[in-house]
């Protein structure tokens, strides 16, 4: 085993879009890093591959993303050609891919359906506008992290026709984000919803005939998600998220009628239907969370306890698992027979690999990662009765070691059995990694995830008390420590060097909010985000916008913070970083600004290669120079 270095992001490889194949074959995209050539810079290379019985090959030498078998002698992927993702189409039986769209807006989803049919999900030959031009919005939400300012064309879905053409698009006012055939392939579910839904995240399921008019059919209490329409074309199942029950609440499968009415929900609300494990060595798309079982009932990736679990939600509507898997669910492929064979599974020290039958059938980070050890798992029960679950991952030597206490980001997502480079970075440095599933965190119980007005509250109190028992179960150093997060991690970064300023000798906020009065109106969520969060509205109590407002508190700070921040952030805008920068700098406090062009809220995950790696170095300089 060697240290890891940041530059080592470079060798890692990706699995990702785990779909099944014929004759119990499956595909997945394995995507690596490419270094630039004539002063380009380092990219991404996804290709399509296949694996059955243990022998993988590839199918694509070209980029490859999303794809999806017909269930004959196609496989469909998207590739960027011009500037823009288009739909292709390769012949298992020989010859090269297909291009089957040319739109200029290119496609950004598609879904196979009986017979070869195909929906894709396109804002058909709208040219992106010119950087220069002035935009005009009249709706909420105008800008998306990710996309940036929203084109005026909504995206929606066509068909492709018998003689090869697409048909005329679906006319809903807003955008659609879900694709579903009905089995005889008459018609398409897709989910959206009114101006004012989209506005408080709320979607519908509608049905449309191709060439005809969409008719909602239900939903309107939350998100919805991987529309399955059953076999007898009786019903539509998904997943969906109700609003009612708060913004922690667990999504759960749900069912409707297809002619129309009032939705079930088939789950309890003990059991979080969705990953949502964080970890910075995912790359691609990881598949949906309900798939049918091919007998009635579905598979249900779940996040549960610190683990991607497997479940089955049999017809009768008994709930049977977790499936006995050796690792953590990233993704699954239910075969012909509607059996799962194909998996990929992550550990706390390795990105997913592929198994198949139990075993492992490809492991592309082997020989970069072999040796590392997985974090020690640890409990810290509260004065409130509750357990704290996380983790320490130790240096290698005798302590007492200098440690960082990591926090996540969501809040609702959690840390486990999934790797996170960066804190085999920090460890190799010499230092301990702290780090929880504090109150706010999902796999635990819907209770345990709602601190819908108690930000900086009960999970600041689960994680320094946390903290402290880790502190002196590992031998830590009580002097040297530091606080690093992003999102709300770089909210609680701040908030905990503003509200303790002795306590930390070193600090890393990224992506943060500092001032939920601003957040509210710059945050491409942030209306409803700070409504559900902080339980009131802007003017129905600017006050408590102020007091959870890490800014309110600057006044105090000392810490020396490292300030990471991407420039075309829409999630937690980049004046939030700047505001923060600007109150370290004004206190008298040793401050330093990594602002990161180009990239938004996903930089530490899928941002170009040479910022992630730029990043991590900047973040490990600090923590080990100052601890």
């Amino acid at each position: 085993m060697r240290d890891l270095k940041p530059h080592d992001l470079y060798q890692l490889r990706f699995l990702s879009d785990l779909q099944p194949g014929p004759e119990g074959s499956v595909f997945y995209v394995e995507t690596s890093i490419a270094a630039g050539e004539g002063g380009e810079p380092p990219s991404y290379r996804p290709r399509l591959w296949t694996c059955r019985d243990g022998r993988r090959r590839r199918l694509t030498a070209a980029d490859a993303e999303r794809p999806r078998w017909d269930g004959g002698r196609y496989v469909y992927f998207l590739r960027k050609e011009g500037g823009a993702k288009q739909l292709f189409r390769l012949d298992l039986e020989g010859g090269e891919p297909e291009p089957l769209t040319s739109f200029a807006a290119g496609v950004e989803g598609f879904e196979t359906g009986p017979g070869g049919a195909v929906a894709v999900l396109t804002r058909g030959d709208e040219k992106p506008a010119s950087p220069d031009a002035p935009r005009v919005y009249e709706h909420l939400p105008f800008k998306f992290d990710g996309v940036g300012l929203l084109p005026e064309k909504t995206l929606q879905a066509r068909v492709l026709e018998p003689g090869g053409g697409w048909s005329e698009p679906s006319a809903l006012p807003t955008d659609i984000d879900a694709l579903a055939w009905a089995p005889d392939g008459s018609l398409v579910l897709v989910a959206s919803g009114s101006f004012e839904e989209r506005r408080r995240w709320v979607q519908r399921l509608y049905r449309w005939r191709p060439g005809g008019e969409a008719r909602a059919i239900g939903g309107g209490f939350g998100p919805v998600s991987d529309p399955v329409v059953s076999g007898d074309g009786a019903w539509v199942h998904f997943v969906g998220y109700d609003w009612a029950a708060g913004i922690g609440a667990s999504p759960g499968v749900w069912r409707l009628p297809l002619a129309g009415g009032a939705a079930e929900r088939l789950t309890p609300e003990t059991l979080y239907v969705g990953l949502a494990l964080v970890s910075d060595v995912h790359y691609g798309d990881y598949g949906r969370a309900l798939a049918p079982d091919g007998k009635g009932g579905f598979w249900l990736a779940v996040t549960e306890a610190g683990e991607g679990r497997l479940y089955r939600l049999r017809a009768d509507g008994t709930i049977e698992g977790p499936l006995e898997l050796p690792g953590s669910l990233a993704a699954f492929a239910v075969g012909a027979d509607g059996g799962v064979r194909h998996v990929l599974l992550e550990e706390y020290q390795r990105p997913p690999a592929l198994f198949a039958g139990g075993e492992l059938r490809y492991d592309p980070n082997s020989d970069l990662l072999e040796g590392l050890p997985a974090p020690e798992p640890f409990f810290w029960k509260s004065p409130d009765g509750h357990e704290v679950p996380g983790w320490v991952l130790l240096p290698e030597g005798e302590g007492p070691h200098p440690a960082v206490l990591y926090v996540h980001g969501g809040p609702h997502a959690a840390y486990g059995r999934a790797m996170l480079f960066e804190f085999y970075l920090l460890r190799a440095r010499g230092l301990a990694v702290v780090y929880a599933n504090p109150r706010g965190s999902v796999g635990y119980g819907q209770a345990y995830a709602q601190i819908k007005g108690r930000w900086g509250e009960a999970d600041a109190a689960d994680l320094l008390g946390f903290l402290d028992a880790a502190v002196e179960r590992f031998g830590l150093d009580h002097e040297r420590q530091g606080v690093a997060g992003g999102s709300y991690g770089g909210f609680m970064t701040n908030w905990l060097t503003a509200r303790h300023p002795e306590r930390f000798k070193a600090a890393v906020t990224q992506r943060s909010i500092c001032n939920w009065t601003s957040f509210w109106g710059a945050s491409d969520i942030g209306i409803r985000f700070s409504e559900l969060e902080l339980g009131a509205g802007l003017w129905e109590d600017p006050v408590r916008y102020w007091q959870k407002s890490p800014l309110a508190h600057a006044h105090a700070l000392k810490t020396p913070t490292l300030v990471v921040h991407a420039e075309r952030d829409h999630r937690c805008p980049i004046d939030q970083g700047e505001t923060w920068f600007a109150a370290l700098v004004s206190r008298g406090v040793p401050a330093r600004f990594l602002r990161v062009p180009e990239e938004g809220h996903e930089l530490s995950r899928s941002g170009r290669p040479d910022r992630r790696v730029k990043r991590l170095e900047e973040i490990v300089d600090w923590m080990a120079g100052y601890l």
